[in-house]
């Protein structure tokens, strides 16, 4: 009986021994933690931005991401289609861009796909008057804007558009020419500066050129079509929104502009979303911004 006394005595050490061990590891590995985890919380942050961030970058350019809605009482040029209900929007305007008209082919719709297809099928765009009647509008440099569907104009048109710059400035006003509002597809810029080119040399020459332009444009900024604008316009303003809508990936292509050798301005939609472009300050062709009044 006492061996077995002897040999139980043995086991129960054993046992008391291990779990003694156990325990001792067990306190170890919770000192260990909890010094791991002190440290952890002293030692500094490291910021991460978050969505609420007030900055981002796209490029070397730090862009705000503060959204704010556009004001028309914020700025000072304005295209103007209809006469505005609430005419305070204008009291500060220095610079209008007047629609007059649209130039398309009278047996193609308004919206119509710009392919080869239906240019071949289209006749010769007509203009169609539309917009505001003459009236004198003193104390602001004005554009005569004209919305167009076609590269190919019939020959009537460009008489009638000089027609209607002299009857603007015959009623006291300060006109400062035509634009042209046609969304040329990027691939047909070089065509576009062609047609461009044609307008200018029947411009009389105290009138000026300035046409919108697409933000896709911008991928073609230091291609030789896109250059080529700069032979036949004073100035271009690149739209930076659809139907009533900013496009959401404007800045990237503002960007693209930093380097173009001619006058631009940035088309902005009243009401619309906006986080700025103050990158675009520092640059001498910058023009400022053209709200499209709603």
């Amino acid at each position: 009986m006492s061996n077995h006394l002897q040999k139980y005595q043995q086991f129960t050490f054993k046992r008391w021994l291990l779990g003694l061990l156990g325990l001792g590891i067990i306190i170890f590995a919770a000192l260990v933690y909890y010094q791991g985890a002190s440290r952890f919380s002293s030692a500094p942050s490291k910021q991460i931005p978050s969505q609420d961030s007030d900055s981002s970058k796209i490029g070397s350019i730090t862009m705000p991401t503060n959204t704010t809605n556009i004001q028309a009482n914020d700025y000072q040029q304005f295209w103007l289609w209809t006469p505005p209900k609430d005419s305070t929007k204008l009291s500060q305007a220095h610079t209008l861009y007047l629609l007059q008209g649209e130039i398309r082919a009278p047996n193609m719709p308004y919206y119509r796909p710009d392919t080869h297809d239906n240019n071949a099928q289209a006749l010769p765009a007509t203009l169609i008057t539309q917009g505001l009647g003459v009236r004198p509008l003193r104390g602001k440099k004005m554009w005569l804007v004209y919305r167009a569907t076609s590269q190919t104009w019939s020959e009537d048109v460009m008489p009638q558009l000089i027609k209607r710059l002299e009857q603007w400035q015959r009623a006291g006003n300060h006109v400062m020419g035509i634009q042209i509002d046609y969304d040329a597809p990027t691939y047909r810029l070089g065509e576009y500066a062609a047609l461009l080119k044609q307008i200018r040399q029947q411009l009389p020459a105290q009138y000026q050129l300035s046409v919108t332009g697409l933000l896709d444009w911008s991928n073609q900024a230091e291609d030789s079509q896109f250059i080529q604008l700069n032979n036949a316009i004073d100035e271009l303003v690149i739209q930076t929104y659809q139907g009533t809508t900013t496009l959401t990936n404007y800045a990237q292509h503002l960007i693209r502009l930093k380097d173009l050798p001619f006058d631009f301005k940035v088309g902005i939609i009243e009401g619309g979303q906006w986080q700025g472009a103050a990158f675009l300050e520092d640059n001498p062709h910058f023009q400022g911004y053209v709200v499209f009044l709603r």
